[in-house]
């Protein structure tokens, strides 16, 4: 899989690099932006779009629609970025269907990633028949269906009425996603379900939750929180699901506390301690 990524900061001289993924129908460059500007001293911050998204290509038919063959993309990515900016160490943050993914990194690539954060996103995400449902739906219809209803699910009514133009500016991301990219990542959340391997996780992970995001109950998180050996969890109390817009300073800071704690590998028998 072909992921295409920019690097908001190049000329950065910091010492780690945190790669950034946007959520289903999201523009990285729009979503994480403010996160990285608050980061731009300390990370070199890599935004990656998902395929029929942002500046990527639309889903190449020979991919099996699944979470972990976007995982290999991003890991593709990942080691892309470094090649670029040699042997330091890498992090991975993602934003809804990219934090579902972020735990299929942590399962299947502990060697690449020093550490995983899983934003508004959990083990197993919605009912799968769902999102085969609106998969089929917006390969009939299109995306623009969608902008009414997920709008009031991404942002709070306090935060579209303060915030107007943002909200406009994330919502076109949707609007301008490939529809038949958008229905195969539907269909990749759908077969999403590492309920039962998150014991197996090896690696530091950050788990940021909206406390107002209805997409994602806080008890599926608190799931992954509870399970995952060396794992962490903060709730933003008014955030909605896209909490690197509605909040992006404290996530700026949750990331950066967590990776300057993790810098050094993990090891497993630090978990076994």
């Amino acid at each position: 899989m072909e992921l295409r990524y920019s690097v908001f900061n190049p000329a950065s001289t910091a010492e780690r690099i945190l790669v950034v993924g946007p959520s289903l129908g999201g523009d990285a460059t729009q979503q994480w932006t403010s996160v990285a500007e608050a980061l731009k001293d300390q990370t070199t911050v890599v935004f990656v779009d998902l395929p029929g998204q942002g500046n990527s290509p639309d889903w190449n038919d020979a991919d099996e629609p699944s979470l972990r063959s976007l995982a290999l993309g991003i890991i593709d990515v990942v080691r892309r970025v470094r090649a670029q900016f040699g042997e330091l160490p890498v992090f991975f943050a993602g934003l809804s269907i990219s934090g579902a993914t972020a735990l299929h990194i942590a399962l299947e690539h502990p060697d690449d990633i020093r550490g995983v954060a899983v934003l508004c996103s959990a083990a197993k995400v919605g009912e799968s028949d769902r999102w085969l449902e609106r998969a089929e739906q917006v390969e009939v219809s299109g995306t623009q269906q969608l902008l009414e209803e997920t709008e009031k699910r991404w942002f709070t009514p306090t935060f579209r009425a303060q915030h107007r133009g943002v909200v406009n500016t994330i919502m076109e991301g949707l609007a301008a996603s490939d529809d038949p990219s958008y229905a195969q990542l539907c269909r990749a959340l759908a077969t999403h379900d590492v309920r039962s391997d998150l014991a197996d996780i090896r690696m530091p992970v950050l788990l940021i939750a909206g406390g107002r995001d209805a997409s994602t109950p806080i008890e599926n998180v608190e799931l992954v929180a509870e399970t995952v050996p060396d794992a962490e969890l903060h709730v933003l109390p008014e955030a909605a699901h896209q909490v690197t817009v509605a909040a992006p300073g404290d996530v700026a800071a949750l990331l950066l506390g967590f990776m300057s704690r993790n810098e050094r590998p993990f090891r497993k028998e630090q978990a076994d301690d």
